[in-house]
């Protein structure tokens, strides 16, 4: 059987360079800010419409979770410690 014989010296691999740490921090930054300028910013009227509707959501839930808890604070007391006549 025929072997197969490299034709390629192994003087032509790429080397690894790692590059410096301060090149790949200011890659990173470029990027991010590429990335940044993608983005479809709101507008204000936008912003404050989505800032209400947080707020709103925010406040209703926690009413809802505080009467949760009361009724249930409510009902375990009666169960667990009924008064005695």
């Amino acid at each position: 059987m025929a072997k197969a014989v490299p034709t390629e010296s192994r003087s032509n691999r790429l080397q690894r360079t790692t590059p410096s740490p301060r090149r790949g921090l200011v890659r990173n930054f470029e990027d991010i800010v590429g990335e940044l300028r993608k983005v479809i910013w709101p507008s204000w009227g936008e912003l404050r419409t989505m800032t209400f509707v947080v707020i709103v959501t925010v406040i209703v839930v926690s009413v809802l979770l505080g009467l949760i808890d009361y009724l249930l604070t409510q009902t375990l007391v009666k169960v667990e410690f009924p008064k005695i006549v």
